[in-house]
């Protein structure tokens, strides 16, 4: 015989509205009140399938998307599918999606309040573009949260990301198994937290292998094509050394510095080889195609769904760092 909503609440001396509100989803509700009703309805058999069976009574989750400058987090292929992979995992599990975003340059506090007053049983952040500082804000919402693209070390914090320090070692340990020679890296001049994991990945590569890290190959450009292009052309011509293979930080990157080398009469791969990062569908339209590294996008969606939903399901009180493995993606821009 399974316990009621009301015998539950009068077991734990709480409210019956505090136990309703728990059991049906609903905001509002401290994570400590959340985890020490839902931990007491499994101990009682409470009969969950009378809540949760229909998507309706499961009731939505909040995709939060924070900008802070936008040149990262834009209407790109990679953003594209990320939010696909979300989309259907909803959809799979029977939740409304809802998308808002977050801008860093208004008033934090107002748009906190706003969050707040969502009627959503979870929130997946977007903080590919955030930094530490603004996510403290975050913590005063009262409903389960999983970070998506990003982590901070110094958080207690649920988040799904890519592997991005294995990434970047791959690309680089790659070029120099062809025997390429020095190897380069193209990167980001926006310091966001996948780029300096990415730069971590490059360097450990180098380790690795004893080369130096210190050398003039480093070309620190704007992570969108048409800004690296710019940015490369004004490097070309101050006439620096070039090596002779470069890893880029992502593949608008590597595009934006390919289209600008060769303005300047360097043939791909003939004369530099390069590989990128996130494998979009840009890749493949590229004189040469891109070779880069393939990030399964829509399943890293999909990954922060289900961890969100397990913690709106009061399933877990541990804190998870989920970091998903990318691969190589051969192609032809690389010599050899």
């Amino acid at each position: 015989m399974s316990i009621s909503a009301k015998e539950l609440a009068q077991k734990l001396n709480i409210s019956a509205a505090t136990v309703s509100m728990v059991l049906n989803r609903k905001p509002g509700i401290s994570e400590k009140t959340r985890n020490l009703v839902l931990d007491a309805a499994r101990e009682y058999g409470y009969d969950f399938s009378k809540k949760w069976d229909t998507a309706e009574e499961k009731g939505s989750i909040l995709y939060v998307i924070y900008k802070k400058h936008g040149t990262v987090v834009a209407d790109t292929p990679f953003f594209s599918q990320l939010t696909e992979g979300i989309e259907q995992a909803c959809k799979g599990k029977g939740f409304e999606l809802q998308i808002t975003y977050f801008y860093e340059n208004k008033d934090i506090g107002a748009q906190i309040q706003e969050l707040s007053e969502k009627n959503c049983q979870g929130i997946l952040l977007l903080g590919t573009e955030m930094d530490v500082e603004y996510f403290q804000p975050f913590t005063r919402l009262k409903v389960p949260m999983v970070v998506l693209d990003t982590y901070f070390e110094e958080l207690d914090c649920d988040s799904v990301l890519i592997n991005n320090v294995q990434g970047a070692y791959l690309a680089t340990n790659y070029l120099i198994d062809k025997g390429l020679g020095e190897i380069g890296y193209l990167r980001s001049s926006y310091p966001i937290g996948n780029f300096e994991e990415r730069a971590d990945g490059y360097y450990k590569a180098l380790r690795h292998h004893d080369l130096p890290t210190s050398h003039p190959y480093v070309h620190r450009l704007t992570p969108s094509m048409e800004g690296a292009y710019t940015d490369m052309s004004e490097i070309l011509r101050e006439k620096p050394p070039v090596a002779p293979a470069y890893f880029a930080d992502n593949d608008l990157i590597a595009a934006g510095a390919m289209r600008a080398f060769k303005e300047f009469g360097y043939k791909i791969p003939e004369d530099i080889s390069i590989v990128g990062f996130d494998d979009t569908p840009i890749c493949d339209f590229l004189e040469p195609p891109l070779t880069t590294m393939e990030v399964p996008k829509k399943r890293l969606g999909e990954l922060a769904v289900l961890r969100l939903l397990q913690k709106i399901a009061g399933e877990t009180k541990v804190m998870i760092k989920t970091e998903v493995s990318v691969k190589l993606h051969e192609r032809k821009s690389v010599k050899g």
